[in-house]
């Protein structure tokens, strides 16, 4: 008898800036406090991130600590990248261990497609498993906000103003 349910997440959307500028920002491993949502309609609390000790974004694997608001019950988890394909632009990274609600083997991919000088679709794909008892609808209810709001709508807006920074400087 199966103890686990098996589940699956999908994001994609379009933004308008360059694939090569949002493919910068999401091999950034450690920078998720520059796009990460904030406030009160961010899916997680997230308040920081710290590497693994002796890790770094230039060797993989090559882990981040994702810390949480200690009351939003979220505990710290760790986020591994274990591959990254600059010329495709896509990276593979998964959560090891036993997370929030249950999840666990947790694995995902996340690709950026150029459309054009200034736009590009960013598409994110993961599975994983809960246990039985647990609903797979909530689990990828939250994987698919943190997707949309965090990732896609996110990282254009931290790029963006980071090419407003430069232009202004």
């Amino acid at each position: 008898m199966t103890h686990f349910k098996r589940g699956t997440a999908h994001a994609s959307g379009e933004v308008d800036v360059s694939a090569d500028d949002f493919w910068a920002m999401l091999r950034d491993w450690g920078a998720v406090m520059k796009w990460a949502a904030k406030g009160p309609d961010a899916p997680a609390p997230l308040i920081d991130t710290i590497y693994k000790d002796g890790d770094s974004v230039d060797v993989l694997p090559c882990t981040r600590i994702c810390l949480f608001a200690p009351e939003s019950g979220f505990p710290p988890f760790p986020e591994t990248l274990i591959h990254a394909d600059p010329v495709a632009r896509r990276i593979y990274y998964n959560v090891e261990g036993v997370v929030s609600g249950g999840m666990q083997n947790y694995l995902a991919t996340t690709w950026i497609d150029e459309l054009g000088p200034n736009r590009c679709r960013v598409t994110l794909q993961s599975t994983f498993d809960i246990p039985a008892d647990a609903e797979v609808g909530p689990v990828r209810d939250f994987l698919e906000a943190v997707y949309n709001k965090s990732v896609i709508q996110g990282m254009a807006s931290a790029v963006k103003q980071e090419k407003a920074v430069l232009v202004g400087a």
